[in-house]
């Protein structure tokens, strides 16, 4: 039986990378939404959409593979284990989402909201990428190269979506 500290680190890393997932897909899908997308409430469905969408998939692909991993049929606490691993998806597209309906509701503009929305989401993967060189081992100059690095990914991202989506 694996010691309570690996299995809390190994739950710990399947949070982390739902949320750098999640993250990431929203940033993609945010690319491609136009200001009158926000303006008629497509941005935000569509970053729901995503959310939701990838959030089932993962459940899936969990399920079956917890399942090869087992001889009996999963138990109601590994689905629930599974549902809460792959959380951390679906949150990642709710505050970006948030934006862009305010942009539908014309409280900001649908290009300022398109950009607070991709600005929303960088944040959400940069404190990711703090909160990893945080809890993972190293010296903290090499934490904050991560988070450096993390940043920069997630800025690759909507700029290499960008330049495909035009």
């Amino acid at each position: 039986m694996p010691e309570p500290e690996r299995i809390a680190t190994e739950r710990l890393a399947e949070l982390v990378s739902a949320a750098a997932y999640g993250t990431v897909l929203v940033l993609a899908a945010l690319s491609v939404i136009s200001v009158s997308d926000v303006a008629l409430g497509h941005g935000s469905e569509l970053v729901a959409g995503v959310g939701m969408a990838t959030f089932l998939a993962h459940l899936f692909a969990e399920l079956l593979g917890d399942h090869v991993r087992r001889d009996e049929p999963l138990s109601a606490a590994e689905t629930t284990r599974a549902l809460v691993d792959g959380s951390p998806i679906l949150l990642a597209s709710v505050l970006p989402a948030i934006v862009l309906g305010l942009g539908r509701l014309d409280v900001v503009s649908g290009d300022t909201a398109r950009v607070l929305a991709m600005a929303v989401a960088i944040v959400q993967l940069v404190g990711i990428g703090a909160y990893v060189g945080r809890v993972a081992p190293g010296r903290s100059v090499a934490r904050w190269a991560f988070t450096a690095v993390t940043a920069a990914a997630g800025l690759a991202v909507v700029v290499l979506s960008v330049l495909l989506g035009h």
